[in-house]
């Protein structure tokens, strides 16, 4: 399985539907709250240049890593061979 990080905030509608998606699927993942993370919010920007969320990144560092930004249920579930 690939490994997921999120860059998100406790109020984003999508944060939490990709994440309630996730944990329905059984699926581990690590979540940064960049409005309370300077650092990873600096991070996030740095990965794809905005300060949109979700951003979620899949085998991060590694040659097969994959950022999307927002959350597309079906890009996701294709990302993780899941369809």
């Amino acid at each position: 399985m690939r490994t997921i990080e999120i860059y998100s905030t406790s109020t984003c509608g999508f944060c939490k539907a990709l994440k309630s998606f996730l944990d329905e699927q059984g699926i581990d993942y690590t979540d940064y709250d960049v409005s309370t993370d300077d650092v990873k919010r600096s991070e996030m920007q740095e990965l794809f240049g905005g300060l949109a969320v979700p951003v979620i990144v899949f085998d991060k560092g590694h040659d097969t890593q994959e950022i999307q930004v927002g959350f597309d249920k079906e890009k996701v579930k294709l990302s993780l061979g899941l369809v």
